[in-house]
């Protein structure tokens, strides 16, 4: 989603030596993938050059929103620092519960005429005050015979971005374009060998959830659950501190021996999994539906032990963990990467990001 309202079109994406970066502001962190956009054996790649990440305090972003602009910033900051960042054109990754992506055929028109008539066509399908909305669309094809272009609505709240915008630009850094951490992980997770997959992105605050078929994202949602809801049900369950209750959940999941803490992380799970099943069971009521082929999880909240035999077995689907990672060309050989920790550092959405520059 390229907001030209509030990005400056003289900012490259690419900055002048080549590279993208990607910046995703994560509820428990700030993480950045620094791509370059290439050709290997006369197909596009991309390699990283560099990634790192810094912890945020407590409640410094909620539900995909920013609180405290001074905290991001000064993370913000410190990544560039301890890094040796020295790029500082980005691409800023965003989320929000309110924002709405809808299948719309606009016109075949100039890009002027465009802007002035979406806005009408939006109203019909936008529960928010346009003139509180940042709305733009995606084209997804040609025009058919009748001059109309398959494309995507995308319209999220205003406000949330504009301050996440200028927390970024408080640390010395431009934004060029800001996108959907939904389309981003999408970017990153998809893999082209599949017709129907369902990419999930989950974060501590916020899950992103897309089908896509063949790459063109057909269902959408962000949804208020996450890793951290789960490790508040094992605080007021087992009785343990938030950190130890983190440390075992990460540790032993669901494959704990003790019945109260699975039992919590099971209740937990199941309103996620009931919105992961609500999104599918949606996209099988499209027209042009096929059956989801399997389930792709990354984020965070992921790496629970055991989530993926347990989703591919209410869902009955195939489930994985998907590294961020997997389409990057080098990052096996990358000097950046030579340790598990460093690898960590990236999301699928700071690396789909990145790899949108190309877009």
């Amino acid at each position: 989603m390229k907001h030209r309202q509030i990005c400056n079109p003289k900012i490259g994406i690419v900055n002048p030596d080549g590279h993208a970066i990607g910046v995703d502001i994560g509820a428990t962190s700030v993480r950045a993938a620094i791509l370059s956009h290439g050709t290997t054996d006369g197909r596009p790649s991309v390699s990283v050059h560099g990634c790192g990440h810094v912890d945020l305090p407590p409640n410094a972003v909620l539900n995909g929103v920013v609180c405290d602009q001074n905290a991001v910033t000064a993370a913000l900051r410190q990544m560039w620092s301890q890094n040796h960042f020295e790029c500082r054109n980005v691409i800023l990754g965003i989320t929000n519960q309110q924002t709405v992506v809808r299948d719309l055929a606009m016109p075949k028109l100039p890009h002027e005429q465009l802007v002035k008539a979406l806005p009408y066509q939006a109203r019909e399908v936008v529960p928010l005050p346009l003139d509180q909305a940042l709305i733009d669309w995606l084209p997804l094809g040609e025009a058919d015979p009748t001059g109309m272009v398959p494309g995507l609505l995308i319209a999220t709240p205003r406000q949330p971005v504009l301050t996440a915008v200028q927390a970024v630009e408080a640390a010395g850094l431009q934004v060029a374009r800001v996108d959907l951490a939904s389309f981003a992980a999408l970017r990153a997770i998809a893999d082209e060998k599949h017709g129907v997959e369902a990419v999930i992105d989950i974060g501590a605050h916020m899950t992103n959830i897309v089908i896509h078929r063949y790459g063109v994202p057909k269902v959408v949602r962000a949804v208020a659950r996450g890793g951290q809801e789960l490790t508040e049900r094992v605080v007021d369950r087992v009785g343990l501190d938030l950190e130890r209750a983190e440390s075992a959940k990460r540790l032993q999941g669901l494959l704990a021996t003790n019945r109260n803490f699975t039992d919590a992380l099971n209740e937990g799970i199941r309103p996620l999994m009931a919105e992961i099943r609500g999104s599918i069971h949606y996209f099988g009521t499209t027209e042009d539906s096929a059956p989801v082929e399997r389930l792709s999880l990354t984020g965070g909240g992921a790496a629970l032990p055991g989530l993926a035999d347990l989703l591919s077995e209410h869902l009955g689907l195939p489930a994985n963990v998907i590294a961020p990672m997997q389409h990057v060309r080098n990052r096996l050989a990358s000097k950046e990467l030579q340790n598990e920790d460093a690898e960590l550092s990236a999301t699928a959405v700071s690396v789909g990001l990145a790899m949108g520059a190309a877009a």
